[in-house]
């Protein structure tokens, strides 16, 4: 008969990591594969790391930890040749300025409990509302505003389990985010609003919700932005930090 223990790790037996923190670092991996392969690269998990075995895509990391336990030479190892590096260390622990890396940001991870879909999750009283982003005219209105044009390609637009999401006002896109379907969560990540606006995380959150319900959603965030979507709903699971060199 096998059986589960909520007590502590034993003397040298890892901790339990938070299941909406492991959630939610597979997700941003996820990503990382897919966005890679979006441009044509491949990539590699061995050892707890994963890396892109090619030059990412803008804005993307090089390496990103994904197991407690890596060390700073096993990420230095891996970035062997590479000029210019980022690297994503999910749980905060890591100094890589040994490697000739510079802290970019710190962040945090957040996570969101699944809630049914809403009946009325895309319009408001206005007429304003959250559409997804369909044609490759769109998506260059939309990147324009968020400086991704050469990180999310046309291709994007043709896998199920991305949704580019524009908050609209009057015709005009004031904000966005992007939602990706994984194993089981759904990824919301690159959210940004135009100056004059603000990004209403429990309206984004309902309105992923109404294309993907009954999952939780995840991402991290920091500064202002964390705050709000403390305040829509989400919860603080862990913290990262992002080096480039």
């Amino acid at each position: 008969m096998s059986s589960t223990r909520d007590s502590p790790a034993l003397p040298g037996e890892p901790a339990a990591l938070d299941p909406r923190l492991r959630t939610a670092i597979d997700a941003s991996v996820g990503w990382c594969e897919d966005l890679c392969a979006l441009h044509g690269v491949g990539s590699v998990i061995s050892r707890g790391l994963w890396n892109a075995a090619g030059t990412p895509p803008p804005l993307h990391p090089d390496a990103v930890v994904v197991e407690p336990g890596v060390t700073a030479e096993r990420v230095e190892e891996r970035l062997t040749g590479r000029e210019h590096a980022g690297v994503k260390d999910s749980f905060a622990t890591l100094d890589l300025s040994s490697a000739g890396l510079q802290l970019l940001f710190s962040a945090t991870w957040i996570h969101r409990r699944p809630a049914a879909a809403p009946v009325h999750a895309a319009d408001d009283a206005g007429g304003n509302r959250w559409t997804l982003v369909r044609t490759e005219e769109q998506l260059a209105e939309w990147t324009a505003l968020h400086d991704t044009t050469a990180v999310l390609l046309p291709a994007l637009l043709q896998r199920g389990h991305f949704a580019v999401l524009a908050r609209e006002v009057e015709g005009r896109i004031v904000a966005g985010a992007v939602a990706r379907l994984g194993s089981g969560a759904v990824d919301v990540s690159n959210t940004y609003a135009v100056e004059g606006h603000r990004l209403d995380w429990t309206e984004l959150a309902d309105a992923v919700a109404a294309l993907f319900p009954a999952r939780p959603l995840v991402g991290y965030q920091r500064g202002a932005d964390l705050q709000a979507a403390l305040a829509g709903g989400f919860e603080s699971v862990g913290d990262l930090r992002v080096w480039i060199r």
